[in-house]
């Protein structure tokens, strides 16, 4: 997927004041295709809420939230994207097993995209810097390509894995709960 200059209005997360596009329009094969933010959540770590990331999330514009929208973006077969933006460094090894114990939260068998994960974690080859974004694409057909600062790391084209991604977010045991509901506060 490429990002292509849409800014209509903002989104923004309230204690960092940080602000991503209300909508963005990614190119798909030989479409372009609007995506509407869903929701803007922060990541804060232990009690004294040190912030760790502000993330982003849009779904293709067409998306039925039904009763359950955390639900229907995480499991949307259309394109969406999450966009991470780290406030602070950390190690690999955080990094890595944050999206393992995250992902292995929500699935009692990870089989089905194993092989996946492994490729995926091996995208992320150095410590996590404060300022690096990581940006998370999905597209039926496509798979899942994830960038580091601008640079694709890889693609993935199974869909279960994109879904076990979402989980972490969007998932029955979400990393927090609060950022479940601020991630689809925009849904409609």
């Amino acid at each position: 997927l490429l990002l292509l200059p849409a800014v209509a209005g903002a989104v923004a997360e309230e204690k960092t004041g940080v602000s991503y596009p209300d909508t963005i329009t990614v190119e798909v094969g030989d479409a372009e295709v609007t995506l509407k933010a869903t929701g803007v959540a922060l990541r804060e770590k232990t009690f004294l809420k040190v912030d760790v990331y502000t993330i982003c999330s849009w779904v293709d514009a067409s998306l039925d939230p039904g009763d359950e929208p955390a639900r229907a973006v995480m499991e949307a077969d259309l394109p969406k994207r999450l966009q991470m933006d780290l406030r602070r460094g950390f190690s690999r090894d955080k990094l890595v097993n944050a999206f393992v114990e995250s992902i292995e939260k929500n699935y009692e068998d990870t089989s089905p995209f194993a092989a996946d994960m492994d490729t995926f974690l091996a995208y992320f080859d150095r410590d996590a810097r404060e300022g690096d974004r990581i940006v998370f694409d999905y597209a039926p057909g496509v798979g899942l390509t994830t960038e580091l600062n601008g640079e694709v790391k890889g693609v993935i084209k199974n869909p279960a894995f994109a879904q076990a991604l979402w989980s972490a977010w969007f998932g029955r045991k979400p990393v927090n709960g609060d950022m479940k509901k601020d991630l689809v506060s925009a849904v409609d």
